[in-house]
């Protein structure tokens, strides 16, 4: 199955009041998919959670993301099956619970890295599922035979997400910064540093750094490349800009989820979890949350 949110609500969020349900897990398998080089993408059937990013080596294995607890024992058995060794490394690309529960888990004998943020949202975490190594915005790993570069960019789906761009490889880990495909919208935390003008900045700035070649593993859905990722920056500034023109006419947001988004985009958003009207109320938030939107645009860091 699928799961959607409800409204602007995100997925439960450790260490804060839980904000939707879990979704089934019951039937959920792992389907594991070789990347490049010893780089393996770790997928939940249904898209019932993050993507998870495997880099195994003869020092272990470092992971990207950790699902849901109960996806735990799943992931372990696949790893086992690429007889990866035991996880030594752990990097979030977030702090919602559907990328970092499984922290707690992990955590017992892994070392987990992140900046600060990721340590203060996961305040609520038992100590071993928060970072015990932090950094501000860049780190660099060597990992076997794989450099791995950590970049923080605050403020953009959360304050807290990370791009995992594993050098060797020309692979990168995007985290809830991109959702492949077009079955869902993407979604801004704003309660949790999120914003509109940083998800769009950090987007173009990733589009200019990314090599055409590159193999994109997105927070959800297929593996993706360059040309993925410019479409849904694409997306975002023309949704933007379509629901920001609403408000400046005066539209309830109401008005806007019945008018709807205009080709191409009135399809997207039909089996993924957040849908298009989800989005339109998203943006009327992420929009309006500075004062009158006919003053500072938040599309203006978007040219």
């Amino acid at each position: 199955m699928r799961f959607r949110l409800v409204g602007t609500a995100l997925l439960c969020l450790m260490g804060t009041e839980a904000m939707a349900q879990k979704p089934d897990l019951e039937d959920v398998e792992i389907i594991r998919h070789h990347v490049r080089g010893s780089v393996y993408l770790l997928e939940a059937t249904g898209d019932v959670a993050g993507n998870v990013a495997a880099l195994v080596s003869d020092r272990g294995t470092l992971l990207v993301d950790t699902q849901f607890v109960e996806l735990v024992p799943l992931l372990r058995r696949s790893l086992g099956e690429i007889n990866a060794g035991n996880v030594t490394r752990i990097v979030n690309t977030h702090f919602h619970d559907d990328h970092a529960e499984g922290n707690a888990l992990f955590g017992s004998e892994a070392s987990i890295i992140g900046p600060p943020s990721l340590r203060s949202r996961l305040a609520g975490a038992p100590s071993r599922a928060r970072p015990s190594i932090t950094f501000e915005n860049e780190l660099t790993l060597y990992w076997g035979d794989e450099v791995v570069r950590l970049t923080h960019f605050p403020g953009a789906h959360t304050d807290t997400d990370v791009v995992v761009h594993f050098v060797t490889s020309n692979v990168f880990h995007l985290g809830d910064l991109f959702n492949a495909g077009t079955g869902s919208f993407p979604s801004i935390d704003l309660e949790n540093g999120g914003s509109l003008p940083g998800l769009i900045t950090t987007l173009a700035t990733l589009l200019d750094e990314i090599p055409e070649d590159a193999q994109i593993i997105p927070g959800h859905y297929e593996l993706s490349d360059l040309d993925g990722l410019r479409t849904t920056h694409r997306m975002i500034v023309e949704t933007a800009a379509f629901v920001e023109h609403q408000i400046e006419s005066g539209r309830s947001v109401e008005e806007t989820i019945e008018l709807g988004f205009p080709t191409p985009y009135d399809a997207w958003g039909r089996t993924g979890y957040t849908s298009g009207s989800d989005w339109i109320e998203n943006l009327y938030e992420a929009i309006g949350q500075d004062g009158d939107p006919r003053g500072s645009s938040p599309l203006s860091g978007s040219q």
